[in-house]
């Protein structure tokens, strides 16, 4: 009797104990941090920074003539705009200098937005071209365009993430942890399709919580949604993405037979086929992915090539790759310009880790949580065998910032440590949160410092 009453003081304390409000913490933190890296981070910070603002420009018919910039080509980096800073006339080359606009068949690269409407390219740039637009009409200049692009980028998705985090119903904090990352706020504070991606990632990866989460029948109501969420995501989405579409299927058919089981709660039979048929799942999902594997391999060199050139990417075994995986997944935007040292990525590791712990048990199926892990790890294959043909000192590494691809998928391993089988556990919160914030406002505030200290040859 003693007992009971202490289990239920406890629960009730737990109630009383006020929530911290994590979605406003995130985003106070991120448009603050995103207004920063709008305004202070050099044009074209972001990976492919060019491209993106030729993609954006050119959809509102702003083809701009980046050779009077010094940009020659449509590449990636900032090395071009070097000269400017170190000579202090960076603001009137960038932002008092007008553009020139040209044909768009004079553009050096033209980008995948201008040859169809229909991929995730052209979904992608949808509000930088607008922000470059609103910019133009401010002042026709290279840095008021894309400063003001990169503002409404910034904006619109940190609210729709904002809201995200709100909506879902648990993982809150894996959630806010990685999307305060310097690689998450250098994304949303760019040009770049993967502000984008980040939003609806997240959103499908909230969706795919609250299914785990909801009782009994009331998981169907999802089902509409997600019918219209799946077209979409092939249209307009990056393909390695669309991996994650099949967390639902795993989601269903385990509410289904667990829906089953509870019809027959009392006969023995039924939960034995109920697990029988989650072994047959999870036994077929292996077979089928160890052959695709063996199939792609074949004519890659064999597994024992790929998985030996798998392990540099992820900075496993000796490379020569600055922007590791490892480091590029969650503190490192681009090791080339920041200089960020390597330790910060450890400490964005153990917090990631520290909030997947502190979170609330909330999965029952051993099959959802496997099933997720088994997505996040095919995410990762998917990206790496499109470098596997690549030569050079790096064949078959995942070569360059790729760490951003892995980065929105993160919060899926909310669905693997938040199963009620995963027995360690972190408590209590608050102090984590607080060491979140710390984190988050120290690592961006080096990323700036880094970069700006870089451009103007302050330590060279």
């Amino acid at each position: 009797m003693d007992s009971e009453y202490i289990e239920l003081h406890k629960k009730r304390r737990e109630q009383k104990e006020p929530t911290i409000p994590i979605h406003k913490i995130y985003l106070v933190l991120s448009i603050l941090f995103g207004l920063i890296f709008s305004i202070a981070m050099p044009l074209f910070s972001e990976q492919d920074g060019q491209y993106h603002y030729v993609a954006a420009s050119e959809m509102v018919n702003l083809s701009t003539n980046l050779s009077n910039y010094g940009e020659y080509t449509v590449g990636s980096g900032t090395d071009g705009q070097d000269f400017f800073y170190k000579n202090k006339k960076y603001f009137s080359q960038y932002y008092l200098q007008k553009i020139e606009i040209i044909p768009q068949k004079d553009i050096p690269r033209l980008p995948n937005s201008a040859k169809s409407k229909f991929n995730y390219d052209y979904f992608g740039h949808l509000i930088p071209a607008l922000g470059v637009y609103i910019g133009h009409k401010i002042y026709p200049s290279l840095g008021v365009m894309v400063t003001v692009g990169r503002l409404l980028n910034m904006v619109f998705c940190s609210i729709l993430l904002f809201f995200i985090i709100k909506w879902v119903k648990k993982g809150k904090e894996v959630f806010a942890c990685i999307l305060l990352s310097p690689v998450a706020i250098n994304s949303l504070a760019s040009l770049s399709y993967d502000a984008v991606n980040f939003v609806w990632v997240s959103m499908l990866i909230a969706l795919a919580i609250n299914m785990i989460v909801s009782k009994r029948e009331r998981w169907k109501l999802y089902i509409p949604v997600l019918v219209i969420i799946s077209i979409i995501s092939f249209i307009w989405i990056k393909t390695n993405y669309l991996v994650l579409l099949a967390i639902f299927p795993i989601i269903i058919i385990n509410k289904m037979l667990g829906e089953g089981i509870e019809k027959n709660r009392r006969t023995q039979t039924s939960q034995q086929k109920y697990h029988r048929m989650i072994l047959l799942l999870t036994v077929a999902s292996g077979i089928v992915g160890t052959l695709g594997l063996i199939i792609i391999s074949y004519n890659n060199g064999g597994i024992g090539y790929i998985l030996s050139r798998l392990w540099p990417s992820f900075g496993i075994t000796y490379t020569t790759n600055q922007n590791i995986v490892s480091q590029t997944l969650l503190s490192q935007s681009n090791r080339g310009e920041n200089l960020l040292p390597f330790w910060l990525s450890g400490v964005w590791f153990a917090l990631m880790i520290c909030m997947l712990l502190v979170q609330e048990k909330y999965v029952k199926s051993r099959f959802i949580s496997w099933g997720a892990l088994g997505i996040f790890i095919v995410s990762i294959i998917a990206v790496y065998l499109a470098f596997i043909p690549f030569g050079g000192v790096s064949s078959g590494q995942i070569w360059g910032v790729q760490g951003r691809y892995f980065t929105p998928l993160l919060p899926l391993l909310s669905i693997v440590v938040g199963n009620y089988k995963f027995k360690l556990k972190l408590s209590p919160q608050k102090p984590l949160i607080i060491l979140m914030a710390v984190i988050v406002v120290f690592s961006n505030s080096l990323v700036v410092i880094n970069t700006l200290t870089g451009m103007y040859g302050l330590f060279s």
